[in-house]
């Protein structure tokens, strides 16, 4: 039995690493055929060398082709360093992968994710530990892959490289004792553990930069033009998901019912609790809640709101499901309704909106009004979280969830119902 069990988690994790690798193909096949000219690689080239503060769309800087490519190459060699450390590709793989991809569409690239992946690597050195331990956190933390870019292309000429190196190192090695502290504050309810404390540790580094006279100003960007082209891409996307869960066996409503019982608190891996099928046909569903909302709103896609997608895709192996999204996108919806200075269709107020979904951990624990609850305050938090970091945490909204759960979390505890004897 347990040599069969040993087979079946085998196979299942390598037809994992196979539809990543084949995700990653997709994407760069995608990038091709759309930017089909050199056009691609010049494009290429201009997002590792250009922005990528809040909020950056890479579409604008690259063309589309070249922002799909920078995804294509992020997410495959993300995906290969999951397969060389020997790690499973379980719900937090899977989860890490997607978000990795996705904010390519929002500021990550190779050159500005590589410090910090080496500052990751020399603390575990440090601890005298596996890389492996801490390679999930550290491609997380990649989200102040921002700071790294600012210092390349604004500190002072023969100080340039020294300084992004110097930042992204230091970064990448304090992250994970951070977080580690950070997580028992929310107490898992907030999905977005690494970008909570990627906004203190964004916090202390800007600060410090600040007081040497450094000013942050970032030069945001949104694409209008690629709608339909990435409406077909992200339908494929979530179409594929679905179809691969239903082969992999997932193939009534019964089995699927079944994650719906989970809260989604971390640690929730659905690949583990569940099935690998289960978990599939639930990213597809979950993702599809983000895509049906905005084409709801006649909003053109672009790189960032397709990262938003895809990062709800991801963590639908990892906590998140419809039963427990809907809530807090519902509140968050109902707050920004109230502010009258906060429309649904800004840019900031949509990436808000789906990305708030880092506290579904609430509504499934405590109930759908609680799960509301979080979404109306975190949309109100998030407003004025940003200034904070000085727009270099691409997390802010998980930085804003971790602040959400310290306000909420302890009131749901102190006005709910005791649990009788």
């Amino acid at each position: 039995m347990e040599r069969t069990a040993e087979r079946q988690a085998a196979r299942a994790n390598t037809v994992l690493f196979r539809m990543m690798l084949g995700i990653a193909g997709f994407l760069a096949v995608f990038a091709v055929v759309v930017q089909p000219n050199s056009s691609i690689f010049q494009g290429f080239w201009a997002i590792q060398m250009g922005e990528a503060g809040l909020i950056t769309d890479p579409i604008c800087t690259g063309g589309v082709g070249g922002a799909l490519l920078n995804a294509a190459v992020l997410l495959l060699v993300s995906t290969l360093l999951v397969r060389w450390m020997r790690l499973p590709f379980s719900g937090a793989a899977l989860a890490c992968l997607f978000m990795m991809a996705g904010f390519a569409l929002l500021g990550k690239n190779l050159i500005n994710s590589t410090p910090i992946l080496l500052g990751g690597w020399l603390y575990a050195r440090y601890k005298r530990e596996p890389f492996s331990k801490y390679l999930y956190l550290t491609m997380f933390g990649t989200c102040l892959s921002p700071l790294v870019s600012f210092l390349m292309l604004h500190a002072r000429p023969g100080l340039r490289l020294v300084s992004m190196l110097a930042c992204g190192v230091v970064i990448g090695f304090l992250l994970p004792p951070v977080s580690a502290y950070t997580v028992r504050i929310h107490q898992g309810y907030n999905l977005y553990n690494v970008g909570f404390s990627a906004g203190f540790v964004g916090l202390g580094v800007t600060s410090i930069l600040k007081g040497c006279g450094v000013t942050f100003v970032t030069q945001g960007s949104w694409s209008e033009d690629s709608h339909v082209l990435l409406c077909v891409l992200v339908g494929a996307l979530l179409l594929g998901l679905l179809a691969a869960g239903i082969l992999l066996g997932c193939r009534s409503l019964r089995i699927y019912g079944r994650i719906l019982h989970h809260s989604g608190r971390a640690v929730a891996d659905f690949v583990a609790l569940e099935s690998p099928g289960t978990a599939l046909v639930n990213m597809g569903l979950t993702g599809g809640i983000g895509f049906v909302y905005l084409l709801v709103l006649r909003v053109p896609l672009n790189g960032p709101l397709v990262c938003c997608i895809l990062a709800m895709t991801g963590f639908a192996a990892f906590g998140k499901h419809p039963k427990n999204v809907v809530p807090v996108m519902a509140g968050a919806i109902l707050s920004s309704a109230l502010m009258g200075h906060v429309p649904l269709t800004a840019p900031a107020t949509l990436l808000a909106t789906l990305l708030c979904t880092g506290l579904a951990p609430i509504a499934g624990q405590f109930g759908w009004k609680w799960g509301a609850a979080a979404g109306f305050v975190h949309m109100a938090i998030v407003q004025h979280t940003s200034i904070l970091h000085g727009g270099m945490n691409l997390y802010n909204n998980g930085f804003a969830a971790g602040l959400t759960c310290i306000l909420v979390i302890p009131i749901i505890e102190a006005l709910r119902p005791e649990p009788k004897e």
